[in-house]
C-alpha cells in the first residue's frame, strides 16, 4: 500500500490500530518523548520518501495507492485486496 509521504508520516497515529497505539505509548514513555517522536517521524519520512514510493510504484507488483485517509477505509482496502487475489467471488456484499 502506498500513500503520500505527508499522509504516511503526519497521520500515522490518527488511527487507533493496536500496533500504532503500542508504538505511541512506547514513544511517550521515553526520556525525551518529543525528540523520540521527531526521530520516529524522520524514519517514517525516509522509508516513505518520494524515491522509495516511486520504486515501489514501478516494481510491477500489485500496489494500492491510499490517497484519502477518510475515504480509504479498511473495508474498502479489504474489498480491493479480496477482489485482486480472488478470495471472494462476489465482493458486492463487502
Amino acid at each position: 500500500m502506498l500513500s503520500p509521504q505527508e499522509m504516511s508520516v503526519e497521520k500515522f497515529f490518527e488511527r487507533d490500530d493496536p500496533d500504532k497505539v503500542f508504538i505511541r505509548e512506547q514513544i511517550m514513555q521515553s526520556k525525551f518523548p518529543n525528540k523520540t517522536m521527531d526521530n520516529f517521524k524522520a524514519c517514517l519520512a525516509k522509508v516513505n520518501s518520494k524515491e522509495a514510493y516511486d520504486q515501489y510504484a514501478r516494481s510491477g507488483f500489485f500496489t494500492l495507492v491510499r490517497a484519502d485517509g477518510d475515504k480509504d477505509t479498511k473495508d474498502e482496502i479489504l474489498r480491493i485486496l479480496s477482489n485482486h487475489f480472488g478470495l471472494l467471488k462476489d465482493t458486492s456484499s463487502i
